[in-house]
């Protein structure tokens, strides 16, 4: 039943925001419409170092026809296709996402394995069950301070005590 996901590893860069990504840090004001923050993280030759920009853009309004779709695109026709294609392809890959059927498990070579055919945690089950393992790792000893190898020993105890434990497994499944 496990099978699957002793192969599972965490991914390192998960949690880290790709550089020159519009953040999902929209909102509208009463005057300009909607607004975007874009960040972006260049090398600065002076200061030779990494600088964090931000800047807040000012979005174009939702068309109404395709004739106003067409003149936001500077009447380009190729480009108005362009963004229609790339508007699919987005919602290929978000319909793709929330369907769990045909994924495949990755190994630690980076290839696609086998089917994924386990149980996964849906929503805030998996933020739940990853602070009972760190909340269960801290209770063993597991801080910061610690080395790497340490840490992942006490979270590896702390998962291992958590599916060896049918009373909590339950509370957290259920």
């Amino acid at each position: 039943m496990l099978s699957n996901l002793d192969t599972l590893k965490p991914s390192t860069q998960a949690s880290r925001p790709r550089k020159g990504r519009i953040y999902k840090d929209t909102s509208m004001t009463p005057s300009t419409g909607f607004t975007a923050t874009v960040t972006r993280t260049v090398f600065d030759l002076t200061a030779f170092d990494d600088v964090k920009l931000t800047k807040t853009i000012s979005l174009p309004s939702q068309p109404s026809t395709l004739e106003e779709a067409l003149a936001a695109c500077g009447n380009d026709t190729s480009k108005l296709l362009q963004v229609i294609h790339e508007g699919l392809q987005a919602e290929a890959k978000s319909a793709a996402y929330d369907d769990i059927g045909g994924f495949q498990v990755v190994s630690e070579d980076g290839e696609a394995t086998m089917p994924y055919t386990g149980n996964y945690a849906q929503g805030d089950k998996g933020k739940l069950i990853n602070n009972a393992i760190l909340a269960l790792a801290k209770i063993n000893g597991w801080d910061k301070s610690l080395p790497p190898e340490q840490k992942t020993a006490l979270k590896a105890k702390a998962t291992s005590f958590l599916r060896d434990n049918p009373a909590m497994l339950a509370s957290l499944q259920g």
